[in-house]
């Protein structure tokens, strides 16, 4: 099995917010987080299976702080798990406000990305973290995976039974 030290291959983007991220608010649009937060990380597991993905969940999403803009945003992406053809990756998002210098937890979730070819299946890795939050958020994948398959067979017995295709 194969070492795969995830703190060499994480993802790290800076943004500064612009007034056309803003919304009627004056923060960061939740919609254009949203879209950084699924583009940056994507990136990783794209260079990893160097196949097409889609996104299949994001999962614990957190807005947990505004950014405005004064601020600006540091995405972190880190693998934390690896299934046959998908792969969880945790993001964090930091801000920083540019004129007091402050830093924020402005944002986290957990994205997970399938590879579309249906005949791919990731090497078998053992993935290994360096920082205390990457171990820990290794050692937990399981725990989240589980969450997931029982709460996609929810959906699909319980709830999306009820659910029409009438606008």
């Amino acid at each position: 099995m194969t070492e795969y030290n995830v703190h060499d291959h994480r993802i790290i983007a800076t943004h500064r917010i612009i007034s056309r991220d803003l919304n009627d608010h004056d923060t960061l649009f939740g919609g254009r987080l949203l879209e950084i937060a699924d583009a940056e990380p994507a990136v990783l597991v794209s260079r990893l299976a160097l196949r097409s993905l889609a996104t299949a969940s994001f999962d614990d999403v957190q807005f947990r702080h505004p950014f405005t803009l004064l601020d600006s945003l540091t995405l972190t992406a880190t693998l934390t798990g690896l299934g046959n053809r998908s792969a969880e990756v945790f993001v964090k998002v930091i801000g920083q406000n540019l004129r007091s210098g402050e830093r924020f937890l402005g944002y986290t979730s957990f994205n997970t990305y399938v590879v579309t070819d249906k005949d791919f299946t990731f090497p078998d890795f053992t993935l290994i973290g360096e920082t205390e939050e990457e171990k820990y958020l290794i050692s937990t994948y399981e725990e989240r995976q589980a969450k997931r398959k029982a709460a996609r067979k929810e959906q699909r017995d319980n709830f999306l039974p009820h659910i029409t295709l009438n606008s």
